[in-house]
């Protein structure tokens, strides 16, 4: 690719690929010039600190590729008639034509790559590992996008763009080959499997849906799993070609924890396991008749306490490396954030940074947006992103730990579960835990005989079909919302819960406080 020695054009540069393709291709000092049709882009400061020239609101012409060597062009307009004859019509001097193959093929990392997988967990656990080692002064390159970006081409291009290593959260819709093929074309060593669970499944077998999150085994050398999952640690088990780290949790004596689980089977024989102790569902200490059991684990958690402060939470906890020990303070409350950070700590462990540097990344991380965010005060208001069964536990659990005599946990469900009316129920009946629940989406209002206390419905006659994983619409949250200010008192605590209170809560409730000042 000697043409690339020249100055550059990327068109389509505003949009998701090809931004990032602009950016890899400046941070190899390519003189790089934007041509969107856009008239502006969210992404205008990076461009320019990155030192990319734009024209931005502008079309094709005559003059738009005058003293550049080489194009470059978002792959979603290679597949549009109308601007590829337009492109053909402009490029004179039949400069070369390049898209995202190139930047795969000519650019590489060059640098360690970590990939974040599982069902719970992978964005924490990514941004958990990304602030551990930029707090100690590692460039970590960010994708800069509105949008999650861990499924398609975004982890192997934000791989590629400046810094001295990656950590990427990669996803994956159930088909077959896509984490493979995306850890593979961001060269990730080094994969973190956060946990596999049931609660993703949306199509397909759970066994299909375990060889998907299997592939990122295939290609990572290095592999960071959870102990406590038996499909993890069968999985582990199996490949003694690989160099493999558990973390997870030895505190079988604690209160917290008196709940066992009886419906997983054992990954070795089929037989169902054992459950000494359930840490998180189906994470804990089990054991098989046949032998099989929690492998012996290099990073975990004992003395484990979720300290309720005014009106919030901490968790307090003492971390193991091996022969060394820390005690530990999380912004970020809740079990699953325990198992969150101990990934996040193997993983940095492993690459090599000393204890104290860990603990300082992990007692100063302040969370992910949208995760146990509190977004209102008097009453207490909290959004939270969990959207299917395990999520909704773990985060009620920690929501309850605020419970007192004086106040009362309101529940916003707008969830529609990936799992259908199965993981509705499973939700429902786990909401049963607190005092008043607001069925927001049409699919949770369709379970409510499964819910055991006090149901306040919405009057909305809006009956949303969920797109994607978000349940429910804007005026349904915008209804809930207004439900839940109206019968709660400013000791309550409001717990708005799913994808769509988190995308909605903010600007409902926004709008409810304007229309209460116009009012007055």
């Amino acid at each position: 690719m000697n043409s690339l020695s020249e100055g550059m054009v990327v068109l389509g540069g505003c949009g998701t690929v090809g931004s990032l393709i602009a950016r890899i291709l400046a941070c190899h000092n390519i003189d790089v010039t934007i041509i969107d049709s856009a008239p502006d882009s969210y992404l205008t400061p990076i461009f320019k600190k990155e030192g990319i020239n734009l024209k931005l609101g502008e079309e094709l012409d005559n003059d738009s590729f005058k003293g550049k060597s080489a194009i470059f062009v978002a792959p979603s307009l290679l597949k549009n008639d109308y601007f590829t004859t337009k492109l053909n019509n402009f490029n004179k001097k039949n400069l070369p034509v390049y898209s995202i193959e190139e930047i795969i093929k000519f650019f590489l990392p060059n640098k360690p790559v970590i990939g974040v997988t599982g069902t719970n967990g992978k964005t924490t656990t990514t941004h958990t590992i990304k602030h551990i080692f930029k707090i100690n002064n590692y460039k970590v390159p960010e994708h800069g996008l509105r949008i999650q970006g861990n499924s398609e081409f975004i982890p192997a291009l934000q791989a590629r763009l400046d810094g001295d290593l990656a950590v990427l959260e990669i996803g994956t819709f159930g088909r077959k080959g896509e984490i493979k093929r995306s850890a593979t074309n961001s060269h990730v060593n080094m994969g973190v499997i956060t946990n596999i669970t049931r609660d993703h499944l949306n199509n397909g077998t759970f066994e299909d849906y375990i060889n998907c999150k299997k592939e990122m085994v295939e290609v990572a050398d290095t592999l960071i799993l959870d102990g406590d999952d038996p499909l993890l640690a069968s999985i582990g088990s199996k490949h003694p070609e690989k160099e493999i780290h558990y973390f997870g949790i030895k505190d079988g004596d604690n209160d917290l924890f008196k709940s066992k689980y009886n419906n997983r089977h054992c990954p070795s024989c089929g037989k169902l396991l054992n459950y000494n102790i359930s840490y998180l569902r189906n994470l804990g200490e089990y054991e098989c008749e046949c032998g099989f059991k929690n492998p012996k684990l290099d990073v975990y958690a004992t003395n484990i306490r979720i300290i309720k402060e005014g009106n919030t939470t901490k968790t307090k906890y003492t971390i193991h490396f091996v022969d060394e020990t820390r005690d530990i303070t999380l912004k970020n409350s809740g079990v699953h954030n325990v198992y969150n950070s101990l990934g996040s700590a193997c993983a940095a462990w492993v690459q090599g940074l000393d204890i104290n540097s860990i603990v300082r990344g992990l007692e100063t991380f302040n969370g992910v947006p949208g995760r146990l965010e509190y977004i209102h005060n008097n009453p207490t208001m909290i959004m939270d992103y969990a959207h299917n069964p395990a999520g909704v536990e773990t985060t009620l659990n920690t929501v309850l730990k605020l419970k007192t005599e004086h106040n009362r946990i309101i529940v916003l469900n707008t969830i529609s579960s990936e799992s259908g009316k199965e993981g509705d129920i499973d939700i429902a009946k786990l909401l049963s835990k607190a005092d008043i629940v607001i069925p927001v989406s049409t699919s949770s209002t369709k379970v409510v005989d499964y819910i055991d206390t006090h149901v306040v419905p919405i009057r909305s006659n809006i009956k949303f079909n969920k797109t994607g994983t978000t349940g429910s619409s804007p005026e349904q949250v915008t209804e809930g919302i207004r439900l839940a200010l109206k019968i709660a008192e400013d000791n309550d605590i409001i717990l708005s819960i799913g994808e769509a209170g988190v995308k909605y809560s903010k600007s409902s409730l926004n709008k409810i406080l304007f229309e209460n000042v116009k009012k007055q």
